[in-house]
């Protein structure tokens, strides 16, 4: 890391984190003896029945089959990182490898002595971490649970062994990230419950002794080395509920860090600081919206639920995940790595859909509705053609049978950092009968591409008016930190058009969006004092051609065309070009767009043929 990127680090923090960082950071010198102090210790591994496990015979049909299906193609070593790209990881898998480029990290070095932000031959942390999560064992487990077929179950202790022996606590890079470590254990408290309920002696032997080796030095290692101070956000959220469901589970873990009720209250904290009073996740990030919520819904379950200021935020937040999410063709905003905390949907590459018919009681939620139960109470579906805002978080969703806008008034994220926001203030996607197609570039990578991520997360890559000199604030110091914040834009709803202005660099800008059954209008007003640029980028599968002088059509194969009209008192040029976008994490396409140079106001209207 640069000094810049150090001092920025620094301002970041208060006097009090910094003080605690530097004492976390003398503490390391002993984590390696410690945590081998832990694994030696005689625990108490009486568990109880959390997660409780839902009955059989209420399971789907197709929830048996697909559990089949993929149980099979794992045992082979065969993976899909990210729910997409299909990769060979071994079996067991090689837990140390960036399954992509086909890099090894050595597995020997002390955790404390690895940078994973910066690892040789620009191999993703990120991509090494999806492999080492356990989701997929979790996976096997419910299906030989499921289907009465215990192979699955062994081959996975098979490997949770090989695991224990290839990553001693305290080296390589799986123990570099508390959260890592939480998602491990979060789906190893759902693998072992899936082990007992198999009511095999030989399985619960061998499962005593994977748990006495896991759990105590996990649990042990996430509170030591949980978030604090500006680096608490999903993070902070998913340890702390790792630990509730851990020790909900095994109740002695109490002993060696706190009391529940402790950690409940320094979670339900976590949720008020993190989520906006109308449900929004402040980190202004659409994936770990969903993610972070339901690491609070598995730990809020697991105690018996939270008090009534708490819970009645987690339903406003499920209500904003119903509201904001898009289906099937999601785009999220802000940043994405596709996480997964557990492997409950029937496919991973529809969970977000899922998750939305889960919270709506309709079928395309059944299999989460059989794992999870029933959801929060009250969450419905919005009223069509009519503007829904969600003021605090700066978003604003107007949907009809036809045509879905959604605009972005949002601040950059959350706090000091803003780890996971973009610059996407003013940002509108369009979806049309369903097709995304005017989007958000996504994210692409993190550590292992810096110069692409940096690019998805510009001003430039969205669609909001852009001076044709760019903008210098706010600055990336790094993959997870912003310095020189852009304030909050403004949003209100006036006579049924949603308007939002940004006021950056001494200048404002104003945007307003006007949605009809027939056609989508947006007008942008940077006055005439400079040439400002819009890109309009269209999804992959649409294709752009010239119409007349200042219009264009927008083709796709399963769609009737989308025409685009240009207005405005001074517009300079316009073309076609091709940009970058990430659909997902690690996923890299090329797209049309047109890009418009003005002065004063442009307003494009798009409109169904016909």
């Amino acid at each position: 890391m640069g000094l810049g990127w150090y001092m920025q680090r620094l301002r970041a923090m208060s006097v009090g984190e910094i003080t605690r960082r530097v004492a976390e950071r003398l503490g390391r010198r002993n984590e390696i003896a410690n945590l081998r102090r832990i694994s030696r210790r005689t625990w108490d591994g009486t568990f109880t029945e959390v997660p409780k496990l839902p009955r059989r015979d209420q399971v789907p049909p197709e929830l048996c089959r697909q559990l089949a299906a993929d149980a099979e193609r794992l045992m082979r070593g065969e993976w899909d990182l990210f729910g997409w790209k299909c990769v060979e990881v071994g079996a067991p898998p090689c837990w140390h490898r960036d399954a992509t480029l086909g890099v090894v990290i050595d597995p020997d070095i002390p955790s404390r002595k690895l940078d994973h932000r910066h690892l040789q031959h620009d191999a993703d942390a990120r991509t090494i971490w999806e492999i080492n999560r356990w989701s997929e064992m979790t996976r096997m487990a419910m299906h030989s649970a499921l289907n009465d077929e215990v192979h699955a179950i062994r081959v996975s202790q098979l490997w949770l062994e090989d695991w224990c022996d290839r990553n001693p606590p305290g080296h390589g890079i799986n123990w570099t990230s508390p959260l890592e470590a939480g998602l491990r254990l979060m789906n190893f408290c759902w693998f072992d419950a899936l082990v007992r309920g198999c009511n095999d002696p030989e399985l619960a032997r061998r499962q005593d002794e994977l748990t006495a080796r896991i759990v105590p030095p996990h649990a042990w290692w996430i509170w030591q080395r949980r978030s604090f101070g500006s680096s608490a956000n999903n993070h902070l959220i998913g340890e702390l509920s790792a630990l509730l469901m851990a020790i909900s589970r095994w109740p002695a873990l109490a002993r060696m860090i706190h009391p529940t009720q402790h950690l409940v209250k320094l979670l339900e904290r976590e949720i008020l600081q993190q989520f906006a009073p109308d449900g929004g996740n402040k980190e202004q990030a659409l994936h770990y919206h969903l993610f972070a919520w339901e690491m609070c819904w598995h730990a809020g379950t697991a105690v018996g639920g939270f008090k009534a200021e708490v819970s009645e935020l987690l339903t406003k937040a499920a209500q904003y995940c119903v509201d904001v999410v898009e289906t099937p063709e999601c785009w999220d905003f802000g940043d994405s790595d596709d996480a997964q905390v557990l492997p409950l949907p029937l496919k991973r590459t529809n969970a977000a859909a899922e998750f939305r018919g889960w919270l709506l009681n309709r079928a395309d939620g059944a299999a989460l509705r059989f794992w999870l139960g029933e959801p929060p109470q009250g969450i419905k579906e919005a009223t069509r053609s009519k503007w829904l805002t969600h003021e605090q978080s700066g978003l604003a969703i107007w949907r009809d049978a036809r045509w879905t806008a959604r605009a972005d008034a949002s601040p950059l994220g959350l706090g000091s950092m803003a780890a996971h926001g973009h610059l996407d203030a003013l940002h509108v996607s369009l979806w049309f009968e369903q097709h995304a197609l005017i989007i958000d570039p996504g994210t692409g990578a993190y550590y292992g591409n810096p110069e692409l991520r940096a690019r998805l997360a510009s001003w430039e890559a969205h669609n909001g008016p852009v001076p044709v000199t760019g903008r210098s604030t706010p600055q990336r110091m790094g993959a997870f930190l912003w310095a020189k914040h852009h304030g909050k834009p403004d949003l209100e709803i006036s006579d049924d058009i949603c308007v939002m202005s940004l006021a950056c660099e001494g200048r404002r800008r104003q945007r307003a969006v006007h949605a009809t059954q027939d056609q989508v209008e947006i007008c942008d007003d940077v006055g005439l004092a400079t040439s400002h640029v819009v890109t309009w980028q269209l999804a992959p599968g649409w294709r752009v051609e010239q119409e007349h002088k200042n219009s264009f059509v927008c083709h796709h194969p399963e769609s009737i065309p989308v025409h685009a009209t240009l207005n405005g008192e001074a517009i300079e040029q316009w073309e076609l070009v091709e940009r970058e976008a990430s659909p997902h994490f690690r996923e890299r396409v090329t797209t049309q767009a047109v890009k418009i140079i003005f002065r004063g106001t442009l307003t494009t209207i798009w409109r169904k043929s016909g």
